[in-house]
């Protein structure tokens, strides 16, 4: 999946993939004209810390918290929670189960 969501007040791109809990994703900010800035990636299925059964959401939020952190960046509206943008979504994949 390919999906673009807000938060902070800034808006990202997730690329996901894998099955619940042990996707691999891929963010990056996307900057007001579309360019793209800061990005970051993890491995749910290698990450020691993982809990599967934590929601996507919440585990793209902490990922985002974790690069402002180490890349020295600030959020645009600190109290802005997590929100899916709608109409946003730019690709769908297969959720990586067989039938």
């Amino acid at each position: 999946m390919v999906r673009e969501f807000r938060y902070g007040g800034d808006r990202f791109r997730a690329t996901i993939h894998g099955r619940p809990g042990k996707e691999e994703i891929f963010i990056v900010q996307v900057l007001e004209d579309d360019e793209e800035g800061a990005e970051i990636s993890l491995d749910r299925f290698e990450d020691a810390d993982n809990n599967p059964d934590e929601p996507i959401e919440t585990v793209l939020a902490k990922m985002v918290d974790r690069m402002r952190r180490e890349q020295e960046l600030t959020a645009t509206l600190v109290s802005e929670s997590f929100a899916w943008q709608e109409g946003r979504v730019l690709a769908r994949v297969h959720s990586g189960l067989q039938h």
